[in-house]
């Protein structure tokens, strides 16, 4: 009766450890692609041209990443702000640029983070 005790316990022990170190692994997986995908992110801002409460902004990318440009998010002196896509992208592949707007005016820092938490400055002077 004790080794059968043992035997169902060690089975369901074994099962339990299983699941929870596969839960593990996957987590670290997505983890370390996350790490590496924000390695090999680069963006530049290429110019920034001011109107009368807008600013347009060319961005282009020169990493290896295709973006969604839904994930990302513009901050003007610290508050989020919403952006239009001025070129109508909905994606942004290696070695091209996008246009995006933003109301706003001069002084002030414009901060584009992108969907991996890169974030990219520019101070408008």
């Amino acid at each position: 009766m004790l080794l059968t005790t043992v035997l169902i316990c060690s089975i369901y022990m074994y099962s339990t450890v299983d699941l929870t170190s596969a839960k593990v692994n996957d987590a670290y997986n997505t983890h370390s692609e996350y790490l590496k995908n924000k390695l090999d992110e680069k963006i530049t801002v290429v110019s920034v041209e001011h109107s009368s409460e807008n600013m347009n902004i060319t961005l282009l990318n020169e990493g290896q990443l295709t973006h969604e440009l839904d994930n990302w998010d513009v901050l003007y002196n610290g508050t989020p702000v919403n952006f239009t896509i001025t070129s109508g992208e909905l994606y942004l592949a290696p070695l091209e640029s996008v246009n995006i707007s933003v109301n706003a005016s001069s002084p002030g820092r414009i901060s584009i983070v992108s969907e991996y938490g890169n974030q990219y400055y520019y101070n408008l002077n």
